[in-house]
């Protein structure tokens, strides 16, 4: 009888995550297949599906699990910091560094579109916590529509990430960033 412990099973997951990243990383979306991570993981196909129920389910995850890792890290920095233009101007770059990074980079390439439904949910409902870490002190400046505000920020923080990935500095976008996004929140309020 095969050890089944929660342990042993978190490990497997874990496992099997990694595995996954990896081949992302080296191939893409495609080159995560089962008979890959059967190789990368040593378990058997059906082994992995006792874990996850599909490609798309293990790939829901991995973007779950960042979302996850950015929101918890975020937290953790603007939770020392009362200041609400100093916990914006920290958003922003934290965000952009998150969002620039090769690892993210790689990961922006799983279209929601191949995962589950309910994968969907989770991640929208995960991204919509972020971005409140950012409504939060958009509200208490006065800013008139925080929600509106936020998700163009986030939108102009992804512009950056993209010029980034394209061989802008980070200095330089980061710096240009800053400066439009707290005179775009000037005029919002």
């Amino acid at each position: 009888m095969k050890d089944m412990s929660p342990n042993k099973a978190e490990f497997r997951r874990e496992s099997i995550l990694e595995c996954a990243i990896d081949l992302l990383v080296d191939g893409g979306v495609e080159a995560v297949t089962m008979p890959r991570l059967s190789q990368c993981t040593g378990l058997s196909r059906p082994g992995i599906y006792q874990y996850f129920s599909s490609r798309e389910d293990i790939l829901g995850e991995i973007l779950i699990n960042d979302m996850a890792d950015l929101s918890n890290e975020i937290d953790r920095i603007l939770a020392p910091i009362a200041d609400p233009d100093e916990q914006i101007r920290v958003w922003i770059h934290y965000a952009l560094a998150h969002v620039a990074s090769p690892q993210h980079r790689m990961i922006r390439e799983i279209s929601m579109q191949l995962l589950p439904e309910e994968k969907r949910a989770e991640l929208r409902a995960m991204h919509g916590y972020f971005l409140s870490t950012l409504i939060s002190p958009l509200t208490k400046l006065g800013v008139t529509n925080p929600t509106a505000v936020c998700n163009m920020i986030f939108g102009v923080i992804s512009a950056a990430a993209k010029r980034i990935s394209q061989g802008a500095t980070f200095t330089e976008e980061a710096s240009t960033l800053e400066r439009f996004v707290i005179a775009g929140i000037e005029a919002a309020q």
